[in-house]
């Protein structure tokens, strides 16, 4: 998550939360901990901002 969609929306709880559990599960190297953060992230993007997170390439 190095780009940041919410730029343009209000300040969100939620995401806030899920990046900061995706950096410390990164930081701690727990990749589920990684993986699972993006995955909510993105669910949570889609269903509250309307707003689609392209998959890593």
């Amino acid at each position: 998550m190095s780009e940041n969609p919410t730029d343009r929306c209000e300040a969100c709880e939620v995401c806030e939360l899920l990046k900061a559990l995706e950096a410390a599960g990164r930081g701690s190297r727990d990749q589920s901990m990684e993986v699972d953060a993006r995955v909510r992230y993105r669910r949570h993007m889609g269903e509250t901002h309307r707003r689609e997170i392209p998959l890593p390439t």
